[in-house]
């Protein structure tokens, strides 16, 4: 009976030991790579910027700039109408608002205008005249004539004039409106100084920095 016994123990425990042996980790399967499904393939190489040829982004405020070498020259400038958020067609209403600041080596017309959009404006040096080429009394040695081409008249705006000193600007008169468009003439002392000129919208503004001699 205990031969018999110690016979049916050793069949029993001869499955469990081998179930023992055939359990635990498992070896992980390859990959489609080949590799272990673990393993990660290497990144490409990053793609090589090109040198940088655009020119310095304009201001997307009023903010006066930090450095004032800003890009100026003499040349003329201009822009074309930019509708404003509110919906209201560039220029819709006319007439102008002037503000002049002296800054540390420029000075700064905000030209405001009455709607959120702007029109295609123009600015470049001139003559001291009117729209109509009638003499303009103002002070200067060189003058830069803005252009609105607002295709409104004013309505009930009269003559605006502002000056500052010290600064390169020596006085800003509004001249009126002829065949479409509104002006704007800025006496510049001591004669033509490198500007720059950018528009912004809501509200409508042009914006013109006139750089210090020297």
């Amino acid at each position: 009976m205990d031969q018999r016994r110690r016979l049916v123990a050793f069949l029993v425990a001869v499955p469990l030991v081998s179930a023992g042996c055939t359990g635990g980790f498992e070896a992980p399967e390859p990959s489609a790579a080949g590799t272990s499904s673990s393993s990660s393939s290497p990144s490409a190489p990053p793609t090589p910027k090109g040198p940088r040829t655009s020119e310095p982004a304009a201001p997307t405020d009023e903010e006066p700039p930090a450095d004032t070498s800003f890009p100026a020259d003499t040349s003329d400038d201009g822009g074309p109408a930019q509708a404003g958020s509110g919906g209201d067609a560039p220029g819709q209403v006319g007439g102008v608002g002037l503000r002049l600041a002296t800054h540390d080596g420029f000075s700064r017309l905000v030209i405001d205008l009455h709607s959120n959009g702007v029109p295609e404006w123009n600015v470049g040096y001139s003559e001291a005249s009117g729209p109509g080429g009638g003499p303009v009394d103002i002070d200067g040695d060189a003058f830069l004539r803005v252009s609105l081409r607002t295709g409104v008249a004013p309505n009930g705006q009269g003559e605006s004039r502002v000056r500052t000193s010290p600064g390169p600007i020596a006085e800003v008169l509004t001249t009126g409106y002829f065949e479409g468009s509104e002006e704007v003439l800025i006496g510049i002392a001591g004669g033509e100084a490198p500007f720059r000129a950018f528009a912004l919208t809501d509200p409508g503004r042009i914006v013109i920095d006139v750089r210090s001699a020297g």
